[in-house]
């Protein structure tokens, strides 16, 4: 089983991982979600020129957010239940998932598009930070209204 790390040599993030199942689909969303982290899916076929196109961009993507799980899920005749049962409608496509609130979206990733995947990963990234940094305003009210007794 050593051999399987020589593919990856290209890719020296951790964080990008391929997965060929369902089964396997779902038990790294699982494991995520238990850790708290967003996960990207990049749906692909080998064969698909428009897949292969955005894979350098994707991989990129992969090391600017290392906090982040990115899958990478090639179509094959043995898994194409997978897709389908994802609802897949073209390749290549993009899922991301929110740890507590599953499936938040879903979009087409060639070229033209990508800047979209793009812009929502630095959106949930941010988003991701802020929800820890700061105290919800609901908690913050309470604390003025006990001060000013």
């Amino acid at each position: 089983g050593s051999n399987i790390s020589r593919g990856l040599s290209s890719s020296p993030t951790n964080n990008l991982r391929t997965v060929h199942t369902l089964l396997e689909y779902k038990q790294v969303l699982d494991e995520c979600r238990c850790q708290g982290k967003m996960v990207v899916v990049r749906f692909f076929a080998t064969w698909c020129k428009a897949c292969k196109a955005i894979q350098p961009s994707y991989h990129r993507l992969a090391t600017l957010y290392p906090n982040m799980i990115f899958l990478e899920v090639p179509v094959t005749n043995e898994n194409a239940n997978l897709h389908q049962g994802l609802e897949v409608p073209s390749l290549p496509y993009g899922h991301i998932y929110h740890p507590t609130s599953g499936l938040v979206e879903e979009m087409k990733i060639s070229r033209k598009y990508f800047h979209n995947l793009v812009r929502m990963v630095k959106w949930y990234e941010e988003g991701m930070c802020n929800l820890e940094d700061h105290v919800p305003p609901s908690e913050s009210l309470a604390h003025e209204e006990d001060g000013g007794v």
